[in-house]
């Protein structure tokens, strides 16, 4: 891990560089919630405005800033990953639709594949996302 002088106002007051001064502490909160391999920017982006915000709230630097900023963007981390894997795209069907699609589409590629399809296969026939046939499936089962 790399030290980052958190006191240095040098880099804070050249314009454009306001977040580039917490990008290293927001590059490695949010390498907690990034799939490894994967770099997203727009979850440094969420960690350095929080970050920023918390700032003018608290003043700048020190210890005290990272303490109360580093709970607040992992709070704000966790609920962007949480919107974006509910995030459903327009042509998602509601869930009846969509259980009922994925029952055709199995019985279907049944007697195509002459075995059970998988969850790739049915997503890749009905032209959606696994999760959401994962999700379908879920759904449509019953306790009883």
């Amino acid at each position: 891990m790399r030290e980052v002088d958190l006191t240095d106002d040098r880099r804070s007051a050249q314009p454009g560089h306001a977040g580039e001064r917490w990008r290293p502490l927001a590059q490695q909160l949010a390498a907690r919630f990034v799939a490894a391999g994967d770099s997203d920017e727009g979850m440094v982006q969420a960690a350095i405005g929080v970050i920023l915000a918390v700032e003018r709230r608290v003043g700048s630097g020190g210890p005290q800033l990272i303490s109360v900023a580093v709970p607040l963007v992992i709070r704000a981390l966790r609920r962007l990953r949480r919107e974006r894997f509910r995030a459903w795209p327009e042509s998602v069907p509601p869930f009846p639709l969509l259980q009922m699609a994925i029952a055709n589409a199995e019985s279907e590629l049944c007697v195509r594949l002459r075995r059970s399809p998988t969850v790739g296969e049915v997503a890749n026939y009905l032209d959606v996302a696994e999760c959401q046939i994962i999700v379908g499936l879920e759904t449509g089962w019953s306790v009883g």
